[in-house]
């Protein structure tokens, strides 16, 4: 083997040029008032957004405003998060740093959605309309409505931002809002008595739930979050009555044993997601997962509730370790902040990538961007009858129909879609077949369990593979 030394001088020339290049790119940016992941002039469907970006160096204060309202800012290493309310309309946002000369201004037009289908938040008493919630002591300010509110606006804020992360456009749910602007929380009154339902199993429960709701509260458009006042922990036993987390349908049900530690306004989600302190669990639920801190109890139950209302939109689990319909959920504190604090499972603070924040995984986020619920604007639809799955045991041929075409696939081992395919444009047709060749080499040769499917106009089906 020869060497050439002129070329090789010249490759190690370059080498050095790209070395100093990248090095002064990264200095500029690191020197710079940056935000990443937005940009100037933009439109967004949502009112709440997150921005994500870099601090001028050694910088370590920031303010950010829109007109003479500021909001709460998670700082670390030279980058910063910060959850912005916005107005409808056109809003100036203002970022300000320690150095005047480093100030930015972002420019984010807020559109409220037109969609009608929506999420609907409901705070469910018993007969006797007792709001009440369960907290470790007395002093508990009873806040429900706000706590609601907010988690409310945290899942839909997480959920375009991190479609957005795949690369897919922002979409997210619509909540429903009053003439103010505000999430509407409904508190309403369940027809038995809470000793009624502590004697039901929670299947039981989800199923009196749902028949009440449609038939005394009905809205073919809602999907509902439901929160039960009436959830509470027998000190002597340890038994949780009333709690569960179940969704399917147009329900997701839930016990409000931990609402206690949820932020009450978008000012407290950086300080309650960094809240290392213990709690008293006599009377409250103690779902976090062995963490044991208020950080790790919200992250946990305000997560839990995002993955039970996926399951309303028709969504199954996943593989995907922080995906939203795993237990990723646990993980929702980190699109907020930048490190968990310290808790029962991690002594020091851990610090995570951009990669180990909850999101709706790909899989998930696939089907979503095509639910009615998820589509910014009126679509209307034409009366087309049902998508259909159709299974010949003889031959393992699946065959999916859908008048409007066929928009997305998935292919399921056990209780998880392990495939999909998804179609657009042209490839979309009223009739696909999948040969059992084609289902084997999807799934690696594991056997298929259920096929899901949904079609361009947002109607879905399933079918049990026997």
């Amino acid at each position: 083997m020869t060497f050439d030394l002129k070329s090789g001088l010249m490759r190690r020339g370059r080498l050095l040029i790209c070395l100093v290049v990248t090095l002064l790119c990264q200095s500029v940016s690191v020197a710079r008032l940056l935000v990443t992941n937005h940009e100037d002039r933009s439109t967004v469907r949502y009112p709440v957004v997150l921005l994500r970006g870099t601090l001028p160096a050694k910088s370590t204060g920031l303010q950010v405003s829109v007109g003479e309202k500021t909001f709460s800012i998670c700082r670390q290493a030279g980058q910063f998060k910060v959850l912005v309310e916005l107005t409808a309309g056109e809003n100036l946002i203002r970022l300000q740093a320690e150095n005047p000369d480093a100030d930015l201004q972002l420019n984010i037009s807020y559109v409220p959605q037109t969609n009608p289908y929506y999420v609907r938040v409901i705070w469910m008493t018993d007969s006797s309309g007792d709001t009440r919630y369960a907290a470790p002591g007395a002093e508990d300010p009873q806040d429900y409505e706000s706590r609601l509110r907010t988690a409310a606006i945290l899942m839909q804020t997480l959920t375009a931002e991190r479609m957005h992360d795949l690369g897919r456009p922002r979409r997210t749910f619509r909540l429903e809002r009053d003439a103010a602007g505000q999430v509407i929380v409904h508190t309403l009154k369940a027809p038995e008595s809470a000793e009624d339902y502590y004697g039901m199993d929670d299947q039981r429960w989800w199923r009196e739930t749902a028949q009440w709701l449609n038939k005394d509260h009905p809205d073919p458009f809602a999907k509902n979050i439901v929160l039960a006042a009436f959830t509470r922990k027998d000190a002597r036993t340890g038994e949780m009555k009333a709690h569960t987390a179940l969704g399917g349908g147009n329900l997701g049900l839930f016990g409000s044993a931990s609402l206690f530690s949820w932020p009450a306004g978008l000012h407290q989600v950086v300080p309650t997601f960094e809240n290392d302190s213990n709690y008293e669990t006599t009377n409250v639920h103690n779902d976090s997962v062995g963490r044991n801190t208020i950080w790790g109890l919200a992250s946990t139950t305000i997560g839990a509730t995002l993955h039970e209302m996926g399951h309303t939109f028709d969504l199954p689990h996943c593989n995907d370790p922080m995906g939203i319909m795993t237990r990723g959920f646990d993980h929702f504190n980190r699109v907020f902040t930048f490190q968990d604090p310290v808790s029962g499972r991690n002594r020091e603070p851990l610090s995570f990538s951009q990669q180990q924040e909850a999101y709706f995984a790909p899989i998930s986020a696939s089907y979503l961007q095509l639910s009615r619920w998820f589509q910014p604007d009126v679509v209307e639809y034409p009366d087309r009858r049902p998508s259909e799955i159709s299974y010949t045991k003889e031959s393992g041929e699946i065959v999916v129909e859908a008048e409007s075409g066929v928009a997305w696939v998935g292919f399921w081992v056990d209780s998880n879609v392990y495939a999909f395919l998804e179609f657009s444009g042209d490839e979309r047709k009223t009739s696909m077949t999948f040969s059992q060749d084609q289902t084997s080499m999807l799934l690696d040769g594991k056997k298929l369990s259920t096929v899901t499917t949904i079609s361009a106009d947002g109607v879905s089906a399933r079918l049990a593979i026997p």
